[in-house]
């Protein structure tokens, strides 16, 4: 159950965060393929040298469409985003370089911004403080080109100040929100998952205890009476019934004891415990399955197997157990040499078809558990 709820909780955590990475994908896109191209055109006199320009614009695409893929495909590694994210910040420089004096900050500026959500579209499952590096690192580039072109003035300081509020505020919060959001859907699955494992194992240790309790029952009634009767003499064990009683209780409690087993196939677990005890009495049993077995409940399987066991308990020197499995029913079938006041064993009417014969000292049984239906 437990691995089960963290696979549960695994899928919910990288749904929400995929969705958030195709968002930031779209986001990133649209401004260097869209806003980008309008600027650039827009600005293209202005650049120079212009292929420069246009290398920039084109390597950029480059690293946005890598990254895209590589974030989509949960295949970015650390070491490859940073890589990416360096190469996006040179080429952010190359772009800048091809600016008019004064222009790192102004209407023909497009890398400064595009460079900075590159980090975020490359850094955002990275720690906090590369993608601060980054947006640190852009920002000082564009400072620089300023410096040496003699254009930090008063009003270019209030501009650039501005213009880091708002562009590097943006991404940064737009990081951190992901990232708490990521956080935040990671704490709710966990949580209920921890609420769906408690749940299930309150069910499991209920179903435990109503297990033992039907199994003490069992002991009260079938078995107790006959302990005592035989501590308090009031039974003889050398009288045949008596042995015959102690025998089919024996196999009953073999059974009991195995059904709550983890095998592949537990009514032949079971059939083969049954046919165990009849083994020690000197009997030959052979146990034969054909078919798939479907999984059956434990009533079912206690069903099919209890008027086998009544025919083994009191088989004299052989039996034959045949399970044939078909895609309309399960079907327990055993031949001994069995008296034939066997059948008076019968707990009573089943949820299974049952029939017999008797020929040549040879008792037959036949239960059918339906598997599907019948139209």
């Amino acid at each position: 159950m437990t691995v089960g709820v963290g696979v549960g909780e695994g899928v919910v955590a990288n749904r929400f965060a995929r969705a958030v990475n195709i968002g930031l994908v779209a986001i990133v896109g649209v401004w260097h393929l869209g806003l980008d191209t309008m600027l650039v055109l827009r600005g293209w006199p202005v650049y120079e040298p212009r292929f420069a320009a246009a290398g920039a614009w084109l390597t950029l695409a480059v690293i946005q469409t890598a990254g895209s893929i590589l974030l989509l495909r949960s295949a970015l590694t650390a070491r490859t985003a940073r890589m990416l994210a360096g190469a996006a910040l040179v080429t952010g420089i190359v772009a800048t370089a091809t600016y008019p004096a004064g222009g790192a900050i102004g209407d023909v500026s497009w890398a400064w911004n595009t460079v900075g959500w590159f980090g975020v579209l490359l850094l955002m499952q990275r720690p906090l403080r590369e993608l601060i590096t980054l947006l640190a690192a852009n920002t000082a580039v564009t400072v620089g080109f300023l410096a040496a072109d003699g254009a930090l003035d008063h009003v270019t300081v209030s501009r650039l100040l501005a213009a880091v509020y708002t562009t590097a505020g943006i991404q940064l919060t737009f990081a951190y929100l992901a990232r708490q959001l990521n956080d935040g859907a990671r704490e709710a699955t966990e949580i209920a998952a921890g609420q769906a494992e408690h749940l299930a194992r309150a069910t499991a240790d209920e179903t435990v205890h109503a297990e033992r309790r039907r199994r003490y029952e069992y002991l009260r009634i079938r078995v107790e009476p006959l302990l005592r009767g035989l501590a308090e003499r009031q039974l003889d064990p050398g009288d045949p019934v008596v042995r015959q009683r102690a025998a089919v209780e024996a196999a009953r409690l073999r059974r009991l004891f195995v059904e709550t087993d983890d095998t592949p196939h537990p009514l032949l677990h079971e059939l083969r415990a049954c046919a165990d005890v009849a083994e020690r009495r000197g009997v030959r049993v052979t146990l034969l399955s054909y078919g798939d077995l479907p999984d059956l409940p434990t009533s079912a399987r206690r069903e099919l197997a209890e008027g086998t066991l009544l025919i083994l308990s009191t088989a004299a020197t052989r039996a034959r157990v045949t399970v044939v499995t078909t895609p309309e029913d399960v079907v327990v079938s055993v031949v001994a040499d069995a008296p034939p006041e066997t059948l008076g064993e019968s707990p009573g009417p089943l949820t299974v078809s049952a029939m017999y014969d008797q020929e040549e000292d040879q008792l037959w049984w036949e239960t059918r558990w339906p598997v599907r239906p019948t139209p």
